[in-house]
């Protein structure tokens, strides 16, 4: 019963990214990628690559209090 508590837990607080759609400073389309302030970027990265089958560019890698986030551009076919 612990341990269901500790995973419940951990993806409660970490284990969750989101993905929107933003606009850089030149007006070329891009991913917010937020990742959970307990997990390591690669979450991140795995998230990127779900998004962007055929590749990514990262533009930053920002880590706050509560939060990660990767700003990325997928690279076209």
């Amino acid at each position: 019963m612990k341990i269901v508590k500790l995973v419940l837990i951990y993806l409660l607080l970490g284990g969750c990214t989101t993905s929107n759609k933003i606009y850089d400073q030149d007006g070329e389309e891009a991913l917010l990628i937020e990742c959970g302030a307990s997990v390591s970027f690669s979450v991140c990265h795995d998230r990127a690559k779900e998004e962007c089958p055929n590749g990514y560019k990262v533009l930053s890698e920002d880590a706050g209090f509560n939060r990660k986030e990767i700003r990325v551009r997928c690279k076209n076919a």
